[in-house]
């Protein structure tokens, strides 16, 4: 059975020791199949328990329609735990699956799961009619099942559309966007640091200038005093000689 879009608007998911994300906005249509991607610890779990009312939005809203009928399956599947792994997930989705839910929400189904029950979930999840949304790290089940991803990263969701081989190429331009950007910026801190430091040495060259300057000034103003001085004593000295001198001719 088709359902309304399911609105997120806004989203932030934070603690006191850590914030997730924030101001998450997107739109969840009948028939999406979604992969919540990032570390761990990000948020993912969280999220596909806010989308079902278990868990408050720290901030924002998400509305939910009434004909939206959730089937989930958590990561940790306690208890089945006498269990093999592949009976687990198969305990678990036949739980899931009794209310013949719309939107059917996964954490982890892969994992525990040996190679032969991987191959046949990844089978049953691409012939799934209803809305998809799987948290999960295995890339060939995201390669398989999806055809867009959420990515908590950095304290955001970003929202891709296309299959993983696309967003990993638009995610390599990115950072290699994210690179040139950051070594452009480095190259410009260098240059307007050498910048700096030539103004620096041309300011420190003039001060040395004028203080050579004002030191060559001092010296030629006491060497024309000095002269000026001894000037004026020569002249005594003549003065007080001439009478002396002439003193001493014949009248």
């Amino acid at each position: 059975m088709a359902h309304k879009p399911i609105q997120i608007k806004d989203a932030g998911l934070s603690f006191p020791h850590k914030d997730c994300f924030e101001h998450f906005t997107a739109q969840i249509r009948h028939g999406d199949r979604v992969a919540v991607i990032g570390r761990n610890g990000s948020g993912k779990s969280t999220l596909l328990r806010m989308l079902q009312g278990m868990f408050e939005p720290s901030e924002g809203q998400i509305e939910v329609p009434d004909d939206v009928v959730f089937g989930y399956v958590p990561q940790v599947i306690e208890e089945f735990d006498a269990l093999s792994g592949g009976e687990r997930l198969n305990e678990a989705l036949t739980r899931a699956l009794a209310n013949d839910p719309n939107v059917l929400l996964l954490d982890e189904p892969t994992n525990h799961l040996d190679l032969q029950n991987r191959k046949s979930l990844m089978r049953w999840l691409s012939s799934y009619a209803g809305t998809l949304i799987v948290v999960s790290h295995d890339v060939e089940l995201i390669r398989t099942c999806i055809d867009s991803l959420w990515h908590i990263d950095g304290g955001k969701v970003r929202v891709f559309y296309g299959n993983y081989n696309d967003y990993l190429r638009e995610r390599d331009v990115a950072w290699n966007a994210q690179f040139q950007k950051q070594a452009d910026l480095r190259k410009e801190q260098r240059k307007a640091r050498a910048a700096v430091q030539r103004e620096q040495e041309r300011t420190s060259r003039g001060r040395r200038a004028i203080a050579r300057e004002t030191d060559r000034a001092k010296r030629n103003a006491m060497k024309e005093k000095g002269s000026r001085v001894g000037g004026k004593n020569r002249s005594r000295v003549i003065e007080v000689k001439l009478p002396a001198h002439r003193a001493g001719l014949p009248g």
